[in-house]
């Protein structure tokens, strides 16, 4: 519940104006034997030929099994739901048939790529134990090696330790776009040059790939952070065009909304309506989820206009869901209560059934009703500021006498703040 001081102090200072923003995924150039294999027409999964000799034969099943992933993550990032029951089960498979190696099969070093690109893919980091056991590698792949594993258990410290001295560009052409991806998320916090020249390298060494949607998934936020705006909104464009539908696209919506509600520069008409040009009428569908969650931010940070102009594309986007459209008309009022447009922001928030809201929606929507309520001089209170100040609200005045409202709600939204046990959204 804290979001209900966010929202009306965010909007009672708008007002006293007016009165003075996995993962991992491989696409590996078939590299494994070029001369034996003829390539599927659809995701790129190749058809291997006989071979006599047992040891090709593991090593073809293994490659297989991991191709077959390759594609079943292609699906997920164009939105395919079923695919992630498919991805398990893939995941499985593959752990079965590397733990099952030979101490023989790990002389060869297709297996050895093989099980890498596995553990960065999401699969079970255990499967590389033997392998770093019998140290039979070099030290830089006994090094990358370990840092993969450690990566995959979550132990980022050591991950980026073992990682430090190694070049995406100098492993094989298979490990360059996962491994750049995996290293890169180790310096998102920290190091805003580093991790963005790492997802660089990630997206173009796997172009139309989940290894580039989740790179510039993760990339935006961290350029819209750096202050790259124009290069944050170009990429943000590309990947609503071409990874509008995956379904790890709402983690970029909500980050880019938050990041994107602490720039000023976006707090205006004119900036929505740029970003939203840059999109075809095939894209604004996706793209209305991105425009929800800026309207919604933006209400949070205070950044009123921002919350109208991106409630206002939701609003005329024909194929947006009802869902979306409920909510932005939410989002349209309440950014209007602080205003002399409260008359009828509180009319519309009299049309929102609740019980069509979410919880956080829910909340919203009486935080906007007690401030246009207030601006507007009506003698009514949100439930939870009710009960300990009646009186303040009581007094609230009329529209010409704004600032006096804002002083007195002010003091209830302290004494409000105080009862909160609900971090926000």
């Amino acid at each position: 519940m804290k979001r209900i001081a966010l929202i009306a102090a965010a909007s009672f200072v708008v007002l006293a104006g007016l009165a003075a923003g996995s993962l991992a995924y491989f696409k590996p150039a078939f590299i494994f034997g070029q001369n034996d294999e003829v390539i599927a027409a659809e995701h790129g999964v190749p058809i291997y030929s006989e071979d006599a000799s047992e040891k090709a034969q593991v090593r073809r099943h293994t490659l297989r099994l991991l191709e077959e992933l390759g594609a079943v993550q292609d699906k997920i990032i164009r939105g395919d739901r079923a695919a992630l029951a498919e991805q398990q089960r893939l995941l499985i498979d593959i752990a079965r048939e590397v733990k099952s190696f030979s101490p023989e099969a790990w002389d060869d070093y297709v297996n050895v790529r093989t099980s890498l690109l596995y553990v960065l893919s999401g699969g079970d980091a255990r499967v590389l134990q033997p392998l770093i056991k019998q140290n039979s590698l070099s030290v830089a792949d006994q090094n990358l090696a370990a840092g993969i594993m450690s990566f995959a258990e979550g132990q980022p410290k050591k991950a980026r330790d073992l990682f430090e001295d190694i070049d995406p560009r100098s492993l094989d052409v298979s490990l360059v776009g996962p491994f750049a991806l995996a290293k890169a998320s180790l310096y998102l916090e920290d190091d805003h040059a580093t991790a963005i020249r790492l997802l660089d390298d990630a997206r173009l060494a796997c172009p139309h790939t989940a290894i580039d949607e989740a790179s510039a998934r993760r990339e935006i936020p961290v350029l819209l952070d750096a202050g790259d705006t124009s290069r944050a909104l170009m990429l943000t464009t590309s990947y609503v065009q071409e990874f509008g539908k995956s379904i790890y696209a709402w983690k970029l919506f909500r980050e880019f909304a938050e990041a994107a509600a602490k720039h000023g520069e976006f707090d205006n008409q004119e900036s929505i309506d740029r970003l939203a040009a840059t999109f075809d009428d095939d894209d604004m569908q996706p793209a209305s989820e991105l425009f929800i969650d800026l309207a919604g931010e933006g209400l949070l940070q205070g950044r009123l206009k921002l919350a109208k102009a991106a409630a206002a594309k939701v609003l005329a986007t024909p194929n947006a869901s009802p869902e979306n459209k409920e909510r932005a008309r939410l989002y349209m009022a309440a950014a209007e209560a602080p205003s002399n447009d409260a008359v009828n922001a509180m009319k519309a928030l009299d049309q929102i059934t609740v019980d069509r809201l979410s919880e956080d929606d829910a909340e919203i929507r009486e935080v906007a009703g007690f401030i246009a309520k207030t601006v507007t001089g009506t003698d009514v209170a949100p439930t939870a500021v009710r009960k300990t100040a009646p009186q303040a609200v009581a007094q609230a005045p009329g529209e010409k006498n704004a600032m006096t409202a804002l002083s007195k709600a002010d003091e209830i939204l302290k004494e409000a703040d105080s009862m909160i046990t609900r971090s926000g959204k």
